[in-house]
């Protein structure tokens, strides 16, 4: 039986990385946390769509410089989106890559609920209904549906998702 050498244009290259347990379990704990987030996050969607499909449009953006009309426009906007989230969850395991906003008609749903969010509250309003309404499995997606809309752009969602629900 041959080794492969390094020689060899078949071999193939790999790297390997090395953490130490501390690390590991660090990593495991910050990983179940943002999935308990993720979890509170899609129930949350659940009731206030639920809410929305018996009759109630609720108001979702607490912000006195928006009307009473463009912040029932914003919350119709945002369960859009929302309920693009949950319908990903029949495609998607836990842990599997997920397609929410940049799956086939879905990316102009989120573009077209990006651009509406940019007119009646710019950069700051559509950050904030990432961070704190987008479950955090799919705020990653949203933020690459959302380039190009006004100035967003990848530094908008600073470092990967960050659940904060109020």
């Amino acid at each position: 039986m041959m080794s492969q050498s390094s020689h060899d244009p078949d071999a193939v290259s790999v790297e390997i990385e090395v953490i130490s347990d501390d690390d590991y379990q660090q990593t495991l704990e910050q990983q179940r946390h943002l999935a308990e987030q993720d979890k509170k996050a899609r129930e949350r969607a659940r009731q206030i769509l639920q809410r929305y499909d018996n009759g109630f449009t609720p108001n979702l953006i607490q912000d006195i410089r928006l009307s009473a009309f463009d912040s029932l426009t914003a919350s119709r906007a945002i369960m859009q989106l929302l309920r693009l989230s949950l319908a990903e969850d029949e495609y998607c395991a836990v842990g599997e890559l997920r397609l929410t906003y940049t799956r086939g008609r879905n990316f102009a749903i989120a573009q077209q609920c990006g651009q509406i969010l940019y007119q009646l509250g710019g950069i700051h309003l559509m950050e904030q209904i990432l961070t704190r309404l987008i479950p955090p499995f799919d705020q990653d997606n949203l933020n690459q549906a959302w380039q190009g809309i006004g100035t967003w752009s990848a530094a908008a969602m600073h470092s990967g998702p960050t659940a904060r629900l109020p």
